[in-house]
């Protein structure tokens, strides 16, 4: 017997155990999280269910559990013991259960989270309805490393199903013991970024006051007047970018040392953020006309006579937005054209949706990289870490949207000094053959060969000797091979790893295109703008200096250089996460993985009652 009145008993829960349920004290004796008072004693006391289906009855209309059968034997096996008696870790679950909603990935998350913030759920119905979340979000937990690829970026939500029976014994052993903090605790993403994603994501939410949005589809460069200035001023001062203590600041010259870090618009078509914003508009946009003032042959000041000195886009609001282009990985060129405008529309809430759906992304991450390459494909850039220090940073280019760049984990084996190109069947068919029917001396300008095969003695085919207007692009037979040179596509270093759709690391002879902002321009491997720089670190190693690869560079012959270890490569696909200085970044979503968010919008409400 407890000082409280309440008993340990005994009970039999489902993995067999016989385990000492805690005392009943919280849900009932204080207030739920969502601020919903549970009366405990007199006229108002919550009646005592001890029939699981008269809880099920007692829930409002409309409110149904998924898992009921299951709860049921959970429940009975617990003598209808509530199982959420600690506040803490109820805003614990909360909070990440709220997460999840506001991700878009599974509709009931969103469902969970609305029934649980309402004040008229209260007593042992909302201890059940927490423990059938609780069932769908131990599924999740232990899904999404696993099925991830398909749950986080795909178009369709997943289907519910009961979780591991390990993770649920485990979960009631937590109950019975007390330590549901800890286990909650356990559910979360380990990844060192949760935590201020997490931050970040509540500070998005508290920001609750109407948005401004720009309406008219008129780029506007600086000088020019428009009448959406004012509206353009208020959304910098609220984003910060007009404050002192701008998140970042304005990029006013080039680098003189590195041009290639150094944006400039793009020519490739790439997602746009079109599905989060109401109304709305650029659906199929392409990062050339988002960010050039031409891309709707009008100006803003061709709209107005008489100049209001307020309507005037001024050098002050001029750098505040090549601060905030800079912040989203835009051309940081001052011209408010559709992907800025875009961008510039999303509000904090449609922010903070995007990071809860990028946080529950870090769960397919490794949880702390000490060591390997890291290749973010929204954000063109790769990072290599050694002993936990970033050694070398570079701008990449992945694939484009109709040929993807894959989320992949491998590992680089080797290093492949003036590498040959073995051009993919399909380039060779969707591309390379028309120019040749076209063109009868293409093959030869760009260093081609054909060949019979793919065998180590396939023969070498004189293309004069092919009646090219008879060929079928389609049904081309020959492998096509480019020889190492200044032209060979692969540039002058390859960096090999396994992987199913071969895709590797490459250096690549035009170095102009690392200057665009949007650079998903490849046909899905990954092209390094520093690539001379880690072919040097990864074959310092094994006795090659510089002088020693630039010697063997002007030598032409290709050499295959096996590397002293595996070095992990992780190719991954974040569009939010939080910077070293605390502040969220976003990126364009250029393979439109991001469509689930606009699940998650009608959530934010409910959610906001769980978090904030």
């Amino acid at each position: 017997m407890l000082n409280n009145g309440l008993k340990l008993r005994p009970v039999t829960i489902l993995c067999g155990f016989s385990l000492m349920l805690a005392p009943v004290t919280s849900l009932f004796a204080a207030q739920t999280l969502s601020g919903h008072p549970v009366h405990t004693s007199g006229e108002h006391s919550a009646p005592v269910r001890h029939n699981f289906h008269a809880v099920i009855a007692a829930l409002p209309a409309g409110v149904h559990l998924y898992y009921s059968s299951t709860l049921a034997s959970l429940y009975q096996a617990r003598h209808m013991q509530p199982m959420w008696q600690d506040p803490v870790a109820v805003e614990k679950f909360q909070q990440q259960l709220a997460e999840v909603a506001l991700s878009g990935v599974q509709p009931q998350f969103g469902q969970w989270v609305s029934w649980l913030s309402r004040s008229d759920i209260t007593g042992m119905e909302r201890d059940v309805l927490l423990s059938d979340a609780m069932l769908g979000y131990l599924q999740f937990a232990a899904g999404a490393p696993v099925k991830g690829e398909s749950w986080l970026y795909g178009d369709t939500p997943y289907s519910l199903s009961l979780p591991p029976s390990g993770d649920i014994a485990r979960w009631q052993t937590s109950i019975t013991t007390r330590n549901e903090r800890v286990f909650i605790d356990s559910l979360m993403p380990r990844h060192p970024e949760y935590l201020p994603m997490q931050a970040a994501l509540k500070k998005l939410l508290s920001e609750n006051q109407q948005w401004p949005y720009l309406t008219n589809r008129i780029s506007i460069r600086p000088g020019e007047s428009s009448p959406e200035i004012p509206t353009l001023r208020t959304i910098l001062i609220r984003s910060g970018m007009l404050s002192a203590n701008a998140p970042v600041s304005a990029p006013l010259h080039p680098s003189a040392d590195t041009p290639a870090q150094q944006p400039v618009a793009s020519t490739t078509s790439a997602g746009s953020q079109s599905a989060l914003l109401p109304g709305k508009t650029l659906a199929g946009t392409t990062p050339a006309q988002a960010n050039s003032p031409a891309d709707t042959g009008t100006t803003s000041s061709a709209l107005t006579t008489a100049v209001n000195p307020e309507d005037v886009y001024s050098p002050e609001l001029v750098d505040a937005v090549k601060r905030f282009q800079q912040w989203q990985g835009l051309a940081s060129d001052g011209v408010i054209g559709p992907r800025t405008r875009e961008w510039l529309n999303v509000t904090p809430r449609m922010r903070a949706g995007l990071l809860a759906l990028n946080i529950q992304r870090l769960r397919l991450l490794p949880d702390d990289m000490h060591n390997g390459i890291m290749v973010n494909i929204p954000n063109f850039s790769m990072t290599y870490y050694e002993d936990g220090k970033t050694i070398l940073s570079s701008r990449v280019i992945v694939g484009r949207p109709d040929k993807k760049t894959p989320l992949m984990r491998s590992a680089l084996n080797d290093v492949v000094l003036n590498p040959p190109w073995n051009v993919p069947t399909s380039l060779v068919r969707g591309d390379i053959v028309p120019k040749a029917k076209s063109d009868p001396d293409y093959l030869m300008k760009h260093g081609f060969t054909l060949l019979s095969g793919w065998s180590a003695d396939a023969q070498v085919i004189n293309p004069a000797s092919i009646n090219w207007a008879t060929v079928d692009p389609a049904t081309f037979p020959y492998r096509v091979r480019q020889a190492p040179g200044p032209q060979n596509a692969l540039g002058r270093y390859k960096f090999n790893m396994p992987s199913s759709d071969a895709i590797y690391l490459h250096d690549t002879p035009n170095h102009m295109l690392f200057q665009r902002d949007i650079r998903a321009l490849s046909s899905g491997c990954v092209r390094i703008n520093k690539a001379a720089e880690l072919a040097g670190i990864l074959l310092k190693n094994v006795g090659w200096d510089s002088s020693r690869i630039a010697s063997a560079l002007q030598e032409g012959n290709s050499r295959y250089l096996a590397i002293r270890h595996r070095i992990p490569v992780n190719l991954y696909y974040l569009t939010a996460w939080v910077g070293e200085d605390g502040q969220p970044r976003f990126r364009t979503d250029i393979y439109n993985y991001d469509n689930l968010v606009r699940q998650g919008q009608s959530s934010i409400g409910p959610a906001e009652k769980l978090i904030l």
